[in-house]
């Protein structure tokens, strides 16, 4: 977005993607910076003490500068009171004056973060009235935080915007399993980056592992995921992560056993509803999404991780992760040797007799994405 045509008038920024809020913010101050090297900047917080005083600035022109940016933070907590005085500034022409609103909160009647109050939902009205009447003076930009799973998709065309640099879809992915998908965090990684990096220098893998390498602890959830997968290079990576700092498995080993209890459930389903899951696979290649959503929901519920009316949540639970594939990479005997072991690790490591050590976690590990070699042992399960 252009910054040039909201040098004078009111601009709300809006939504939870904080960082690219704050870019936003920090543009307009930049463009009115350049256009009035004088011109000053003035904030309010809620909490800050008297806020028609500070309408009362916004209005009375100034001795000293011919040009301010008023910030207001937080715009939710306004009073209804306060809330009134603002909306009563929109009738001024303000031609020495930028006003810039913050929120976190979205524009939308109906959403998973609805707003605090029916007086916000009616500022939110009155200045996209005044949007519509003066486009030249009122300005609304809202910025959301897409899901974790389009994560990578907000690195790649947000990586030119934050810090002048293109990075690639394969690289932007890399660099979101290695932080993880809080915004901050990512672009507080690409600002190091940037910093490694000359002028010239382009973000790729090896870039980012050199600068980000260390900068997270992996989470239960990927571990699990990892073994589900039958990727043991990925699990020994993690692990090599997690005990960087101060591990307690017993967290870990819970995470594991959900993993693998889902992929039983969504084995067992495929047995009695094999044509469903067909139909799911089927999907997946001809990019049907209505039978994609169909499917993946009864899929999902019988694995208890959806609930019938999160069809929307399938590409993330299912599509992207992979599980029903995964869940057919095992065989019935192997789930029962998985959750023994499970159980007989979680029990040890609660009585002090199993070896919490990296070492000993890792040949844990180890034993479930070998489950169908030891399996294969004669003798293995007899018996049970």
């Amino acid at each position: 977005m252009s910054t040039s045509h909201i040098i004078n008038g009111f601009t709300l920024l809006c939504g939870d993607d904080a960082v690219m809020r704050e870019h936003m913010r920090s543009d307009i101050i930049a463009a009115v910076k350049t256009a009035h090297p004088d011109s000053l900047v003035e904030r309010y917080n809620p909490g800050d003490g008297d806020f028609a005083a500070f309408a009362e600035s916004v209005i009375t022109p100034s001795l000293l500068t011919p040009m301010r940016t008023f910030l207001i933070s937080e715009l939710h907590l306004l009073s209804e009171k306060d809330l009134d005085i603002l909306s009563g500034l929109f009738g001024y022409d303000l031609p020495d004056a930028c006003v810039v609103m913050e929120t976190e909160k979205t524009t939308a009647k109906k959403s998973k973060d609805a707003a605090p109050s029916k007086k916000f939902l009616s500022f939110i009205e009155t200045l996209t009235a005044r949007l519509k009447k003066e486009p030249s003076r009122f300005s609304i930009q809202e910025f959301i935080r897409p899901p974790d799973y389009k994560m990578t998709e907000w690195v790649e065309t947000h990586a030119p915007l934050l810090c002048k640099r293109k990075i690639s879809r394969p690289a932007a992915e890399h660099l979101v399993n290695l932080v993880g998908a809080d915004t901050s965090l990512l672009y507080s990684e690409m600002q190091k980056i940037d910093l490694f990096l000359d002028e010239k220098g382009v973000i790729d893998n090896k870039v980012i592992d050199a600068v980000c390498g260390a900068t997270r602890t992996m989470t239960p959830f990927e571990l699990a995921a990892a073994l589900g997968k039958k990727d043991l290079g990925r699990a020994m990576e993690i692990i090599d992560s997690i005990y960087a700092q101060n591990v307690y498995l017993p967290l870990f080993v819970s995470a594991i056993f959900r993993q693998f209890w889902s992929m039983f459930r969504i084995r067992e389903f495929a047995k009695t509803n094999s044509d469903t899951v067909k139909r799911f696979k089927a999907s997946l290649k001809s990019y049907n999404k209505a039978a994609q959503e169909e499917c993946g929901v009864l899929i999902g519920v019988a694995a208890g991780l959806l609930s019938e009316k999160q069809s929307r949540s399938v590409y993330p639970v299912l599509v992207k992760s992979g599980i029903v594939d995964h869940a057919m990479g095992f065989e019935p005997n192997q789930y029962r040797m998985i959750f023994s072991m499970l159980r007989d690790y979680d029990i040890g490591l609660k009585t002090g007799k199993a070896d919490n050590s990296k070492t000993g976690f890792e040949i844990f590990c180890y034993g479930i994405v070998r489950a169908e070699a030891a399996c294969a042992t004669p003798g293995w399960g007899s018996g049970s």
